[in-house]
């Protein structure tokens, strides 16, 4: 029996292994309905905001990771940009607002989740402050504030992978990232690029 899954979400037949793309994977048994289990994929987003030399942070109220401290983020919604995702995020979690500049780095993470494995891939934005006072409002958070890294040093339970990308964007206040671009010709509805120097059609 493949894991847990006993049948195919599509059509409600019984489920299978079969080979597919060079390795086995979790497949309905009816030929004609076709469906076969890739994997289950998500993509996060977080965005660093600096404010006279101090980043945003927040608090998180739930778990897993209580009590932590790191970078306001969260998922992409499947019908959402990106570029909306992480603005949205920061917003909702620490009330402030602000818009993004360019990508300063991502995390890639394999691990396991129920009906086979799992992938996550997280993208860190910097973004330029505009306005609002940090808050939490949000139900999700218990703190957020402007701190420098010092500051953070004593914070207990500053995420590494905050400080990491916070460090980051401030080490490249002047050096760019890969920031929003645009392909020529028409642009499609949902689609997003990035590339260094960013806007390239739009410049020349």
């Amino acid at each position: 029996m493949p894991g847990p899954w006993r049948y195919c979400p599509n059509c409600s037949m019984p489920l299978t292994m079969k080979m597919e793309g060079g390795r086995e994977r979790i497949a309905c048994a009816d030929e004609d309905c076709g469906f076969i289990h890739f994997g289950n994929f998500s993509i996060g987003c977080a965005g660093v905001v600096i404010r006279d030399d101090k980043a945003l942070i927040i608090q998180r109220g739930i778990e897993p990771f209580r009590g932590s401290w790191q970078i306001p983020g969260g998922y992409v919604e499947a019908d959402e940009p990106i570029l909306e995702a992480v603005e949205r995020e920061v917003r909702e979690e620490s009330g402030v607002i602000a818009k993004v500049r360019d990508v300063v780095g991502f995390r890639h993470s394999v691990g396991g989740s129920i009906g086979g494995p799992a992938t996550n891939i997280y993208l860190v934005f910097r973004l330029d402050y505009l306005s609002g006072e940090p808050s939490d409002a949000d139900s999700e958070v218990m703190g957020a504030g402007f701190f420098t890294l010092e500051e953070m040093e004593q914070i207990p339970g500053v995420q590494g992978l905050s400080k990491w990308a916070i460090l980051k964007a401030m080490e490249a206040d002047t050096s760019p990232g890969l920031a929003p671009d645009r392909l020529g010709g028409p642009q499609r509805p949902g689609f997003s690029v990035f590339g260094l120097g960013g806007m390239g059609f739009e410049q020349a």
